[in-house]
């Protein structure tokens, strides 16, 4: 005898998230603040699969998380079989945006096992005033470290120091 299907958390939680918490007017599903720790993801469609573990959410999707935001206009989210989060792909016109660093690309992959984002279809970074491109750049964010792949264009506004560091006078030597 077959028991009735159960509904799966990950389904729960995928649309909880994607419903909004408060009246819409409109059409527009303005971002939401989370609360700490969580995510909301606003889109057109949400296409969840429970058999994959997977969920794919499609035209202007809008996440906000606790200290970043991020816009594209696909997002596929893989999970393991015990509904965590395993890889994010975001496609489409990709910006994160977090406190002093912008990031565009045409395609935003992030690693759970490794907290690594890896950009690429011409990523660039703007951290304060400095930018830099490049054909691939990876970024892992619990060691706070970056490197890129491929030709590699720099701007450092006020050098690579302080931009109230200031240049010893020989005077100061003695």
């Amino acid at each position: 005898m077959k028991s009735a299907p159960r509904p799966l958390p990950l389904l729960l939680l995928l649309l909880a998230c994607a419903l909004p918490v408060r009246a819409q007017t409109g059409d527009s599903l303005a971002p939401e603040t989370p609360p700490p720790g969580s995510t909301i993801v606003n889109a057109d469609e949400l296409h969840a699969d429970q058999v994959s573990h997977t969920a794919i959410f499609t035209g202007n999707v809008i996440v906000t998380g606790t200290n970043f935001n991020m816009t594209c206009e696909e997002m596929t989210i893989i999970f393991t079989k015990e509904n965590k989060i395993d890889n994010i792909v975001a496609k489409g016109n990709v910006v994160i945006t977090q406190p002093d660093r912008i990031t565009h690309s045409g395609q935003a992959q992030y690693f759970q096992d490794e907290d690594k984002i890896v950009l690429t279809d011409q990523p660039t970074i703007l951290d304060n005033k400095n930018q830099i491109w490049a054909p691939v750049i990876t970024i892992f964010r619990t060691k706070q470290s970056m490197f890129t792949t491929g030709r590699t264009k720099t701007l450092l506004v006020n050098g690579m120091g302080s931009a109230n560091a200031t240049t010893p006078s020989p005077t100061d030597a003695k």
